[in-house]
């Protein structure tokens, strides 16, 4: 496991509700951690390659570290426990950091 920000790939669509609501689940999370986040368009030629590629019917999508994690509305409590997960050194958000 790196020392780097996390990174995140938010694919996105103009004027999309649920695209603000993971921009803000993923904004309250950076706060607790390093995060480096980019937003590709839905309808862009690497949006549609990645939508394609992983069958997701409809925005937002969350990759992590460039894998697929999840599409719609996003769930923070569920963001956190995969991230948990997959750092249980590193990030555990009920405890306290030096």
């Amino acid at each position: 496991m790196g020392s780097g920000p996390l990174k995140v790939t938010l694919l996105t669509l103009h004027d999309c509700h649920l695209c603000d609501h993971a921009r803000d689940v993923i904004s309250r999370l950076g706060r607790e951690r390093p995060i480096a986040m980019e937003e590709t368009a839905w309808d862009s030629p690497e949006g549609q390659r990645l939508v394609q590629r992983d069958g997701i019917p409809f925005a937002p999508a969350l990759y992590i570290d460039g894998s697929f994690a999840a599409y719609g509305r996003i769930s923070e409590g569920a963001l956190r426990r995969r991230l948990g997960n997959r750092e249980p050194n590193r990030w555990l958000p009920w405890r306290r950091h030096p």
